[in-house]
């Protein structure tokens, strides 16, 4: 071999690993192509394991159907934002203040009428009428519990509101030691279009979805760790995004 064949030869070398690394870099699927073909397969087999480490909802076969097949339509824009659970832990809190305030005023309007209202209960429920004065603090103690029972359904909301902005973060980044990291929270939307095969079988049909994914961006001093995508929602193409 000559010289000028070995030089030539040397030269092709960068551009044809150049090449070989353009091809591998094109032909790799995009990372929510791979999380979906993972979601969709385990929900076909009905894996709950391994659909909680990726997914926050689930695609049951027995109702919704199993996906043969998909493309990704869209991939939307990213929207970021600061975790909240500091924040959504300081409404709990103060949730629970109002409601700490409101029972003692309630256990105050009962001890003060206890025996009309016993009496005004008790006939209510044996449905006899109530007159008067019974009837008025009857229908003031109902109020009262209507509005305790609203203060607990704030309560448990708030609650489950902080828990699921923390786990959003613990599941994405894999730890659940949080303390002393700046996190923000990911969102983005990929439209589908599935052939999906109805629960009792039969013809796939084409349905399009759009699904929500999360990821946790952590940063702790200089060290930054960058969570996986976490499936949030699935909604029909159309349909009002879910609040996040």
């Amino acid at each position: 071999m000559s010289r000028s064949t070995i030089r030539r030869a040397i030269l092709l070398v960068p551009v044809i690993l150049g090449s070989c690394l353009f091809e591998f870099a094109c032909s790799s699927p995009p990372i929510e192509q791979t999380l979906l073909t993972t979601f969709f397969r385990a929900a076909r087999v009905r894996d709950n394991t391994a659909l909680a480490s990726i997914s926050a909802v689930s695609f049951d076969p027995r109702t919704e159907g199993s996906v043969q097949d998909f493309t990704i339509d869209n991939i939307g824009a990213q929207q970021r934002r600061t975790l909240q659970v500091q924040q959504f832990m300081d409404d709990e809190a103060k949730v629970r203040e109002e409601q700490v305030e409101f029972t003692k005023k309630m256990r105050d309007f009962y001890q003060s009428n206890s025996i009309a209202i016993d009496r005004a209960v008790k006939a209510d429920q044996a449905k006899q009428s109530v007159q008067g004065k019974d009837a008025a603090l009857l229908a003031e103690w109902k109020k009262w519990d209507i509005d305790s029972r609203d203060f607990e359904r704030k309560v448990s909301q708030a609650r489950q509101k902080a828990s699921k902005e923390r786990a959003t973060a613990v599941a994405s980044l894999r730890s659940d030691d949080l303390a002393g990291m700046t996190v923000d929270i990911i969102t983005e939307p990929v439209t589908v279009t599935a052939q999906v095969q109805p629960p009792g079988g039969g013809q796939p049909t084409p349905r399009t979805m759009v699904f929500t994914l999360q990821r946790a961006s952590g940063k702790k001093g200089d060290q930054a760790t960058e969570g996986r995508w976490i499936i949030m929602s699935i909604q029909p193409q159309g349909a009002s995004a879910p609040t996040s």
